[in-house]
């Protein structure tokens, strides 16, 4: 697979995700604002608290951590992450019920999200290549893909290593 490739950890085996959770911030606030797109108060602290996330994170933590003293029901965290999730933000992890921040490019062609099931590392990397495999196998079955990440389960390198000790 050839693309750049990220990592982060469930379990702090792995070092957080790249950029720091400011300029990540930041950043997605320079696009809002380049795309036109309303960036409100209570999503971009959904996308702070998953931006400064070491681990995939469920709506309901979110929910929680937000909640302080007033309380900010789950139908308006869901909203806020379908928001940043189209917006290229965030991704959903299907397989784990949770949301990590993207750690590409909204432009970046398709993404697959390599889970760890031993220590709970989740790495994103890109493929042109894999898009194009999907684009062929949609055209030649009359599908339509809506999103362009791959959720793959397995074992990462350092667990492998650890297993065959």
């Amino acid at each position: 697979m050839h693309g750049k490739a990220v990592h982060w950890s469930l379990n702090g085996h792995a070092s957080p995700p790249e950029p720091e959770t400011s300029s990540f911030v930041e950043a997605a606030v320079r696009t809002c604002h380049e795309r036109g797109l309303n960036l409100t108060p209570i999503r971009r602290r959904v996308l702070e608290v998953v931006g400064a996330s070491a681990v995939p994170v469920s709506a309901y933590a979110i929910v929680h951590q937000l909640s302080g003293s007033k309380l900010l029901g789950p139908p308006t965290v869901y909203r806020a992450l379908e928001f940043l999730e189209k917006a290229g933000f965030v991704r959903h992890l299907a397989l784990r019920k949770a949301y990590v921040r993207c750690a590409l490019t909204p432009e970046a062609p398709t993404s697959a999200l390599l889970l760890c099931t031993d220590c709970g590392s989740v790495s994103e990397a890109a493929s042109r290549e894999m898009g194009e495999i999907i684009g062929r196998l949609a055209a030649e079955t009359g599908f339509e893909p809506c999103g362009r990440v791959i959720e793959i389960e397995g074992r990462c390198a350092a667990c492998r290593d650890v297993a065959d000790g």
